[in-house]
């Protein structure tokens, strides 16, 4: 066809094939499509001129009609009318009503000007189809453009592999973002912290000493011929032994307990070291004496954090993760969670939403047995006994069939809608409570799920929730519904054998619950449970839910407000309560194991069981001592915060200079990559420009800092600093997420600080207390004592002084002070030691001046401190080494409370 005028012609060879062909066509057609396609038409067209089959048209009736051509409103009423009509009707009515009377019409001339005018809507109408359709596909183009250029650029922030460039882009378009240095604030509060905790870590043992010293001389005044003994080898062992451990031995206890608490990585090895038989008596200890309940925030904290190591340790020797619940390997972890659900918290917990559901259980006499032939027997039974007729029913019959019997089904029927409604109870308390389950359970499931999507590259989540629900539900939760007796929640009912049996199905249903799975008609033991699948079904979604929500929890530093610096300014000493047999065993397993726990010769651990030696305590289950002792805890090593490295420091430093100069500095345009250096030059001519002298001291200090770095091998200006730019990309993309953690460790090391200072004050006030109580009691001491008339043991006593509280001196001969014991070492000349002598005396409390004459003249003088003396004898060192003379500290002790003192 050819278009003139507006209109279609069509050639006249083809004329009558066509028309005759279109008839029957389009009149057919017209019945089902005309509808359609006058509802969708958008368009006009105008009516065909020339081409009317049969019927010859003047050239100026074409004209005239092609003149006339109708609107497109006109065509929609048309439209309208011609879905009404019928199909002669609808063709007719195509032809305009403002044609010439003269011409006539066929109905082919109709049909094909009808079709003719429904091409061109058509055509019209494809048209604005295809330009919508252009329109929505170049939308969604450029919205997948746009999706993968963040995706690109969110790529990008997370890897840090960004230019310089597109870092200061992002600076420039955080408008007001906060560009405070906290770098510098931190590293300056941890310097204030590392000089308070070394200056309180001296008070403390200044206190210590201060301590030990006023109970060594109280024990001294207390029990003068105890030192004696002690020097003759008199004491008993087997007697005092029984009653009381020595001092000595307890202080390296107390240190021990200690690093074991505050210290996971002995106990975390330590436990993989013993045997399986041990396994659970040894977590006893550690878990339920070491840390007690862990009500405290602190030893819930270090519980933790020895879990965590645990389980990591764990986590990299495992080979799949159904080995924690699949038993084909032995793992510690279950073991190790199983002792921290008996805390009160998990005892508490299990009481108090428990407690209700299994209340109304135990309320149920009646058996609920399910199985439809056992129904079907028991329904036999108990018609024969209350007839006494013997019942017609056969009783050998398949379990289906038992099924099909009125009654069995009406019980079966009513014992189904108890035992949901029995479930549902359970699940409801068991969904609701979420926010009561122990934090630290829920915690090592967030820790368990962490470990297996880093160790595990096909670990799936439903394979994260088979262990989740593992240990919540199965090894927790439903212990405690099956045997409730064990967990002392329903201390006042003794519970039937039915109500036991029933408790055993109710278990079964909800952990297919939990475990999302519904039980199998194939199995012989579930296909009689399988009326409950839509129970479980139902209940699937809010079953996902709570497995989910589980390991959704905060940290610890947020959840328990405790964190690693709380430790340095702790005011009160742990204090923990423990058997002398649970002492005895864990020293006799660490000291077998030491050279696995603590290989390095200068380990703290090492140390410790150096002085303590092999264990000589009852170890043995046979010979157990279980009586308790309390022990306070010491820690003997110098606590201290790591400094942080002066390079570090500096990067550090560098970093928060370079990211205000990257949005200071104008963003260049440049069709080549520009690197650090290229915006550090660019900033230097801008600060010059803008006269800005800050700036261009902050890029100097840069440069200085880079030069020093590279020096230390840390950046490289071979390759432009592009390890450097790399994190300061990482730090620009994450700077919403860092500055919230630098505020919340300001925050943490200020706290810290403050503790600290107040905690220092403390020392230094119990250091002058004792100060001033120690001397006074020396002074009041030794003044009752100057005002006595004494006689000496040995030796003569010269003529009394009354001067406040100084004795008197004392004379004591050569020979004697040998025969006694006191002088086991000397470099005295043989002939001179007739005439030597030692006088002592007492001008200060606590502190003897000897003076050694020979022949009545002076030849040497020393001071004998009574407090150092005696922390000689408790450390048991018996040697006090002078000038010429090596004195017994045992026995000069002894001289001195006979002489002086008594």
């Amino acid at each position: 066809a050819r278009r003139k005028g507006g209109l279609f012609r069509v050639a006249p060879k083809e004329q009558k094939q066509r028309s005759s062909s279109l008839i029957p066509l389009v009149c057919e057609s017209n019945m089902s499509d005309s509808s359609t396609s006058s509802s969708s038409s958008s368009s006009s067209s105008a009516p065909s001129a020339g081409g009317w089959g049969a019927v010859k048209v003047s050239a100026a009736a074409r004209e005239k009609k092609g003149n006339d051509a109708l609107s497109l409103d006109q065509l929609r009423r048309k439209d309208t009318l011609m879905s009404e009509a019928d199909p002669d009707e609808r063709c007719a009515a195509a032809i305009p009503d403002n044609v010439d009377a003269d011409v006539e019409y066929t109905l082919d001339d109709k049909i094909l000007f009808f079709k003719e005018r429904e091409c061109l809507l058509l055509l019209l109408e494809s048209r604005r189809l295809l330009a919508s359709m252009i329109a929505i596909k170049q939308k969604q183009t450029a919205i997948l453009i746009e999706q993968k250029a963040a995706a690109d650029f969110a790529s990008k922030q997370k890897t840090g592999k960004m230019t310089v460039q597109e870092i200061q882009d992002i600076l420039q378009s955080q408008l007001g973002d906060d560009d405070y240095d906290m770098v510098s604030e931190i590293q300056e509060l941890k310097k204030n912290l590392i000089v308070a905790v070394r200056t309180n870590h001296k008070l403390e043992r200044d206190l210590a000493k201060l301590d030990k010293r006023i109970a060594l001389l109280i024990k001294n005044k207390q029990s003068l011929q105890e030192v004696l003994a002690a020097s003759k080898g008199m004491r008993k062992k087997g007697k005092i032994e029984e009653h009381q451990m020595d001092p000595k031995k307890m202080e390296h206890y107390q240190d021990m307990f200690y690093l074991l608490q505050t210290d996971p990585k002995y106990l975390a090895r330590c436990i993989y070291l013993i045997s399986p038989q041990q396994l659970e008596s040894f977590l006893d200890t550690v878990i339920l004496t070491l840390f007690g309940d862990a009500y405290s925030p602190r030893e819930e904290f270090l519980q933790l954090s020895l879990f965590q190591l645990a389980m990591q340790k764990e986590m990299s020797v495992i080979k799949n993760l159904t080995d924690f619940i699949g038993g084909q390997s032995e793992t510690v972890l279950p073991k190790m969670i199983n002792t921290y659900n008996k805390q009160k918290q998990g005892a508490q917990y299990l009481k108090s939403i428990l407690y209700k559901p299994l209340t109304d259980f135990v309320a149920i006499h009646e058996n609920l047995e399910l199985n439809p032939l056992l129904v079907y027997q028991t329904m036999i039974n108990e018609q024969e006994i209350k007839t006494g007729i013997k019942s017609d029913l056969p009783r050998s019959i398949p379990a289906e069939t038992a099924a099909e019997n009125p009654e069995v089904s009406a019980t079966l029927a009513r014992r189904f809608k108890t035992f949901e409604t029995l479930c549902q109870s359970f699940v409801d308390v068991i969904i609701g409570s979420l926010d009561q389950l122990p934090y630290g359970l829920r915690w090592l499931c967030k820790q368990i799920r962490d470990l297996c999507l880093q160790q595990f590259a096909t670990t799936t989540e439903d394979d994260i929730s088979k262990v989740i629900i593992y240990f919540v539900y199965y090894r927790f939760i439903n212990a405690a519904i099956v045997s409730p007796d064990n967990f002392h929640i329903l201390e006042d009912e003794d519970l039937s054998p039915v109500t036991m049996k029933n408790l055993v199905t109710v278990s079964r249903v909800l952990q297919q619950m939990f475990n999302s799975r519904q039980f199998d008609p194939e199995k012989p033991g579930e296909k009689f449970l399988t009326p409950l699948n839509p129970f479980i079904a139902r209940n699937e979604p809010t079953i996902k839910y709570y497995i989910k929500s589980i390991s959704q929890v905060d940290d610890p530093e947020d959840h328990l407000q405790v964190n690693k610096y709380m430790e340095l300014a702790q005011r009160t000493k742990p204090v923990i309560i423990i058997s002398l047999h649970e002492i005895f065993r864990t020293h006799s397993l660490l000291y077998e194991n030491l050279s696995e726990l603590a290989p390095e010769s200068d380990d703290p651990l090492r140390i410790i069981m150096n002085d303590l030696g092999p264990c000589e305590g009852q170890s043995s289950e046979e010979d157990r001592d279980d009586r308790e002792i309390q022990l306070t805890l010491t820690n003997r090593f110098k606590v201290d915060m790591e400094e942080e490295a002066e390079h570090t420091r500096i990067y550090a430093e560098t970093k928060e200079l370079v990211i205000p100069i990257l949005r200071l500095v104008p963003v260049q345009s440049s069709i080549h990559r520009l690197n650090l250096m290229d915006v550090l030059e660019s900033g230097i001519k801008h600060a010059t420009e803008t006269k800005n002298k800050t700036l261009q001291t902050q890029i100097n200090k840069i440069l200085e800092n880079l030069g020093r770095l590279e020096n230390a091998e840390m950046v490289s200006k071979e390759d432009d600093y592009e390890s450097f730019v790399h994190d300061v990309a990482l730090e620009v993309a994450n700077r919403s997420t860092i500055r919230e953690q630098q505020r919340k460790e300001v925050a943490r090391l200020k706290a810290t600080l403050d503790n600290l200072l107040t905690h220092q004050r403390f020392v230094d006030e119990s250091i002058t207390s004792y100060q001033d109580y120690l001397k006074a009691c020396k002074e009041r001491q030794y003044m009752v004592l100057a005002t006595k008339k004494r006689k000496p043991m040995f030796g003569k006593s010269k003529k009394p002084v009354n001067e406040g509280y100084k004795l008197a001196p004392i004379k004591f001969k050569y020979k004697m002070l040998v025969k006694t014991g006191v002088i086991i070492d000397s470099e005295v000349p043989a002939i001179s030691h007739k005439r030597t002598t030692f006088v002592i005396s007492s001008d200060q409390a606590g502190v003897f001046d000897v003076v050694a004459k020979i022949g009545g003249l002076k030849v040497a003088e020393a001071s004998l401190v009574l407090d150092d003396m005696l922390e000689m004898h408790y450390n048991n060192i018996n040697r006090l080494e002078l000038d010429n003379v090596t004195l017994d500290v045992n026995m000069t002790i002894h001289l001195i409370n006979k002489n002086f003192l008594s």
